[in-house]
């Protein structure tokens, strides 16, 4: 089945902390796809991909605050 970029997929998030917490878990997500020992017999480009957006992410202990208050700012 392949993906229609054009078409955005019909997913509505309701609260900013639900926002949040789906950027965290996006981030979880991409760990455990680098990790062979993990999540074994994943294509080699998958994980070429996800290493690649990970390397913008900031570290663990700063991604929900950082969240956080950028959705504190766009609400005031």
């Amino acid at each position: 089945m392949e993906f229609d970029q054009r078409r955005k997929p019909d997913i509505r998030i309701s609260t900013p902390l639900q926002q949040v917490s789906s950027v965290v878990a996006t981030r979880d997500f991409l760990l455990r796809l680098i990790n062979p020992k993990v999540t074994p017999r994943i294509p080699r480009e998958v994980r070429r991909e996800a290493r690649a957006l990970l390397r913008h992410y900031p570290p663990a202990d700063q991604l929900r605050p950082a969240l956080e208050q950028i959705l504190d700012e766009q609400n005031s």
